[in-house]
C-alpha cells in the first residue's frame, strides 16, 4: 500500500511540475490558434483592436512589465534589429499603469513606431488568453495563425530566422 500511495504521489507531482514548466495547460491558445479578439489603449490613447490592427505577414503579442528585467532586454534586441522585422506588427501589452508603460516605450523606443502597438488591455482579455506565467510572454503570429509561443521571452535570433523562413 505504502508503494502505491509513493507511485501515485510521484504522478501528481511530476505532473503538477511539467504543467508549471509547460506553462498553463487549460490556457485557451492552446485550443485556439488564432489572434483573439482584444481591444489595447496605446500610449498615444488609441484605442486599438484586433478588428482594427494594421495588417503585416507576422504579429508578435508581448504580454510585458515596464519593470521587468527580461522585458528591458526583449525590448532591446528587438529595437536593435528592428531593420529586420520590418514585416512583424508587435503588439506590446502590460497590466500596468499607463504612465510605467509610455516610459518604457519612450526608453526602448517604440512609440510612433507604424509596426509597434504598445499599451494597456483594459479588459484583461490578452493575459486571460495566454495566462503567462511570467513576463516577457511571446506569441508569434503568421497571417493570423500561432506559430510559436515563448514563455520565458523570444531569442531576436530564433524570431529572425522564423520571419526569415530559416
Amino acid at each position: 500500500m505504502k508503494h502505491l500511495f509513493a507511485t501515485l504521489f510521484s504522478f501528481l507531482l511530476i505532473g503538477q511540475l511539467e504543467a508549471q514548466l509547460n506553462g498553463d495547460p487549460g490556457a485557451p491558445y492552446l485550443k485556439n490558434n488564432k489572434i483573439p479578439p482584444f481591444s489595447i489603449t496605446s500610449v498615444n490613447g488609441n484605442e486599438i483592436t484586433n478588428k482594427l490592427m494594421p495588417n503585416y505577414p507576422f504579429t508578435c503579442i508581448i504580454i510585458f512589465s515596464p519593470d521587468c528585467p527580461h522585458c528591458e532586454k526583449e525590448a532591446s534586441d528587438i529595437n536593435k534589429y528592428a531593420d529586420k522585422f520590418k514585416n512583424v506588427l508587435f503588439i506590446w501589452d502590460s497590466y500596468r499603469d499607463m504612465e510605467s508603460i509610455k516610459k518604457f516605450a519612450v526608453k526602448y523606443n517604440l512609440v510612433n513606431k507604424p509596426n509597434v502597438i504598445i499599451g494597456r488591455d483594459p479588459n484583461f482579455t490578452l493575459p486571460t488568453f495566454y495566462r503567462p506565467r511570467m513576463t516577457p510572454f511571446v506569441a508569434l503570429y503568421k497571417k493570423g495563425v500561432l506559430l510559436k509561443v515563448y514563455e520565458e521571452g523570444a531569442d531576436v535570433f530564433e524570431l529572425i530566422k522564423i520571419i526569415e523562413g530559416k
